[in-house]
């Protein structure tokens, strides 16, 4: 039985213990602790899962070393450990990406200084491995490259570097199918879990939430859900909600937009390049660092850095980003020699901030996060509110939230360390050998390890749905291994809506070249299972490609602006 159903008639049926708004990945992480521990739960998102935020970061499961830059050693443990969750709870979702970080003869960028620090995260991080669990996921050592050996691996030119230090982090294979992966393991525990669904104000009795009203965004309807506690987890929004009932806002006092890129292969491994640009940092290495991260047969380089005064929904990256992340590649790394051209893609996310003192050119980033119990900030019981700043401790934030659940609503509480749904298998080698033996002559070696890589143990079902249809073996775009199946999938069990839904979210498809044709034909395939008409279908087709050509003109830009 699929647990994963949109079913607005048990949200209004069910008096729920806890009901969450936001579907990324600090709201997917509530939905599974609470469901787990017993509470009759729900959550709401009125877009797509992870649309928002959760799916526009580098796509790191970040192990903390930016913040010893910054002394908060706290923070490096931290991020060390929750990063050790997730590889635990899904590890076919990411794998290890070595990163280099070139050193030069000045001590801050010297080698030996660098080892130093590298040395510091290494005893802080202890303890890492006992949560992976598996020795085959646990990440490799920490180790340096002479100056010939990153020569034969990352031409810098005339760079008088001395070498490199490099470590490995883990890249997520899709940020949004790790959310949803969590979210799918949230609905077999029992809660219930809707996309499309608004929450429009706070239900309360004179100082007490009692639930929410919200509308149905596909058929366009209101409704009530009632609820003995409500946790706002709508990340750079929850001021929109938490506002209408004369709420104190949760301390966000500014916004930024960071911006990524996809360009041609520049380097089979990630790199850190230090920029001109400043970072909020106690010991500078020269700057703020901006990552080139091999992704899909891509490079994807990041992040650019804006300050905004409101939240906006509707991001891509701005002609000034592009010229910020080219300039911050081709001065670090004058061989690359980007230019527009090599972009084939980007896309934008927005980020709170929490800091005193906002300033526009400084990288202020922060792993910090709250927890607001608004009947201690302003009189108003059985709402809390949730922020955090980082998908990677989007797990620790939920776990600190849940502790002023339990205060509230009683129980006891299960934080244990989790295997997703998806995980069902004992290893990733044991994974990739059961679905070779699955493997057709229609499915490649890639195109299986990619699909596994994106499904886990769910390539089963998947495989079924290929097999009954011939069609649905085919690719949906002849430059990437995604096949059609993955189209019908996303919408019998996934709850996907859109076609944005399938090609930005479900795959990443759509933030590679595809042309309108290879639209089209996926459109046509998504009609079927969705029972649209020939108007919908194209207008499904004319959103895909409007946003496409939205930002390759905003990349074009860029060339313009900069004399290009």
């Amino acid at each position: 039985m699929d647990t994963f159903k949109r079913d607005i008639a048990k949200l209004t049926g069910t008096d729920f213990d806890v009901v969450i708004v936001g579907g990324g990945i600090s709201g997917a992480w509530l939905a599974l602790h609470c469901a787990r521990s017993g509470y009759q739960t729900a959550l709401l998102e009125q877009n797509d899962y992870a649309s928002q935020t959760s799916s526009s970061s580098s796509k790191l499961l970040h192990g903390g070393i930016r913040y010893l830059q910054q002394f908060q050693f706290g923070k490096v443990r931290e991020s060390a450990m929750e990063r050790a969750h997730y590889i635990y709870a899904a590890p076919h979702l990411s794998k290890a990406v070595p990163f280099l970080i070139p050193t030069y003869r000045d001590f801050q960028r010297s080698k030996f200084f660098l080892n130093c620090g590298m040395l510091a995260y290494r005893l802080l991080t202890l303890g890492e491995n006992r949560i992976i669990g598996d020795p085959d996921e646990i990440l490799p050592p920490i180790s340096s490259l002479k100056k010939a050996e990153l020569d034969d691996v990352l031409d810098l030119g005339s760079e008088p570097h001395t070498g490199a230090v490099q470590f490995f982090e883990r890249h997520m294979v899709n940020s949004e199918r790790m959310v949803l992966a969590v979210l799918r393991s949230a609905a077999d525990a029992g809660a219930q879990i809707c996309n499309y669904c608004s929450a429009l104000e706070l239900q309360r009795q004179n100082q007490t939430v009692t639930g929410l009203v919200a509308r149905d965004e596909v058929a366009n309807t209101e409704f009530e859900i009632s609820a003995r506690l409500v946790i706002n987890a709508a990340g750079p929004w929850i001021d929109e909600l938490n506002s209408k009932a004369n709420n104190k806002p949760a301390s966000i006092n500014g916004f930024a937009v960071g911006s990524h890129l996809i360009a041609r292969r520049i380097s089979e491994r990630a790199i850190a390049l230090t920029t001109k640009h400043q970072s909020e940092t106690k010991l500078d290495r020269g700057g703020r660092h901006v990552f080139v991260i091999p992704w899909n047969g891509h490079s994807l380089i990041g992040t650019s850095y804006e300050e905004i005064e409101e939240p906006q929904r509707d991001l891509s990256p701005q002609a000034s980003h592009v010229e910020q992340l080219l300039e911050a590649v081709n001065e670090a790394l004058p061989t690359a020699n980007l230019t527009t051209k090599d972009v084939v893609s980007g896309y934008s996310g927005l980020y709170p901030l929490r800091t005193e003192n906002i300033e526009n050119t400084v990288y202020q980033g922060s792993g910090e996060y709250v927890v607001v119990d608004h009947a201690d900030a302003d009189g108003i019981d059985g709402l809390l509110t949730a922020l955090g700043a980082k998908y990677t401790t989007g797990r620790k934030l939920s776990a600190l939230t849940m502790k002023r659940v339990q205060k509230k609503l009683g129980g006891s509480l299960n934080l244990s360390k989790v295997r997703l749904s998806s995980s069902n298998y004992d290893s990733l080698e044991d994974l990739h050998a059961v679905t070779t033996v699955q493997q057709h002559s229609w499915l490649s070696e890639a195109t299986l390890t990619h699909l596994a890589h994106q499904y886990g143990s769910d390539l089963t079902g998947l495989l079924a749905l290929a097999k009954e249809d011939s069609s649905l073996q085919q690719p949906i775009s002849k430059r990437q291994p995604d096949i059609n199946a993955q189209i019908i999938y996303a919408v019998q069990f996934e709850q996907a809506r859109t076609l944005m839904d399938v090609l930005f979210r479900r795959t990443s498809i759509g933030l590679f070249p595809i042309t309108h044709d290879e639209v089209h034909a996926a459109g046509q395939i998504m009609a079927r299972a969705m029972s649209w008409n020939s108007a919908e279908t194209d207008r499904q087709v004319d959103t895909v490609m409007a946003r496409i050509q939205h930002v390759r003109k905003n990349i074009d830009a860029a060339s313009i602006s900069a004399g290009g």
